[in-house]
């Protein structure tokens, strides 16, 4: 940011010097040149603009970048992650609350997960690093790692079931995950 702000000084600079030389050359040689007050009237209007833009809009106040603090993030309505059995109940839960990205999968050698799904009922199924879900712009979303045997979102809106392929999908609370053939509720 500041050395993209750095060569715009610089350029403004070159320009400002440019237009300093045209305004000099054109009134030493205003007696041999026909000259209109509507030039004049375009280089000097350039020039002002030039300027303005130099000497006030480069003042402006930067604008806010935003900082991460992990009480501050807000889920939108996902608080949980719930592992499910085969007959909906909820066997194992992970809190995500302040967490803006989660790395999904089963313990191994050298392995940092945040969701360990090594105890399933499908673990042999289940890549060491197989999903990750991450809160980004208000939003959670589950991305697949490249795993063997994929991600799928149960979609509660329109109860669909979607494959995630090769982009990040948007998540919301009651959607279900299929990690392999692990399901993941998010309440």
């Amino acid at each position: 940011m500041r050395q993209g702000r750095r060569v715009k000084q610089v350029f403004d600079i070159l320009i400002i010097l440019c237009g300093v030389s045209l305004v000099y050359y054109i009134l030493k040689e205003m007696h041999s040149w026909r000259i209109t007050p509507v030039f004049l009237l375009t280089v000097a209007v350039g020039m002002a603009w030039v300027l303005y833009d130099f000497f006030f809009l480069q003042r402006r106040k930067e604008p806010e970048v935003f900082s991460y603090e992990p009480d501050a993030v807000q889920t939108h309505g996902i608080q949980r992650l719930l592992l499910l059995d085969e007959d909906g109940k909820p066997i194992k839960s992970w809190d995500l609350q302040g967490r803006v990205s989660l790395i999904i999968g089963k313990a191994g050698q050298d392995q940092e997960l945040d969701i360990d799904l090594s105890d399933c009922e499908y673990s042999s199924f289940i890549d060491f690093q197989h999903a990750v879900l991450n809160f980004c712009l208000d939003q959670w979303y589950v991305e697949d790692l490249g795993s063997q045997n994929g991600v799928k979102v149960r979609k509660v809106e329109d109860g669909e079931c979607y494959k995630v392929i090769h982009r990040p999908c948007r998540i919301v609370a009651g959607d279900i995950l299929y990690i392999a053939n692990t399901k993941l509720l998010l309440t």
